[in-house]
């Protein structure tokens, strides 16, 4: 199988510039997922998890320039992330659901409600990607706030495990 671009990129355009527009490239999502890199701190061995897999979700963000439909796939791995950094900081092994843990955290004063909202949000994204009846197809403008915002989570939560 030899790499080319997806079709669909053919006519997304990638950003605005002073000459007129730029059409989406790989280079300009691999771009876009680099902006996510640094929000969350590198962490010590053991609480890793969820940075690692931040990383594969950017690098299948900008990979979907070959495979549009990496973008959801890159979206799951990122909701996937926030579960296991909420899962570091109560590591208690009772199996309670992700959305408990949010829950948890928002009494905790951990997250803000309005946060916590947002983060109750991925729960309920990551159950639909997880268990699909059907496959999803996301545009760059819903993944890429996704993205962005388990990124941020992860960094929130993975900062309050101690």
């Amino acid at each position: 199988m030899q790499a080319s671009p997806d079709r669909r990129w053919a006519h997304i355009v990638g950003r605005r510039t002073p000459d007129g527009v730029e059409m989406m490239s790989f280079a300009r999502l691999a771009e876009l997922a680099e902006e996510w890199d640094g929000i969350v701190p590198p962490q010590p061995a053991g609480l890793d998890g969820p940075t690692h897999l931040l990383r594969m979700a950017r690098s299948l963000f900008a990979h979907s320039w070959f495979d549009y439909e990496f973008m959801t796939v890159a979206c799951l791995l990122g909701f996937q992330a926030m579960e296991a950094a909420f899962r570091a900081m109560y590591p208690e092994p009772d199996g309670r659901p992700l959305w408990k843990l949010v829950n948890q955290a928002e009494r905790d004063a951990i997250l803000l409600p309005n946060i916590a909202e947002v983060a109750r949000t991925g729960v309920e994204l990551r159950n639909l990607y997880s268990h699909p009846r059907t496959q999803s197809v996301l545009t760059v403008g819903m993944a890429a706030p996704m993205l962005e915002n388990t990124h941020r989570l992860v960094a929130l939560v993975l900062s309050a495990v101690k």
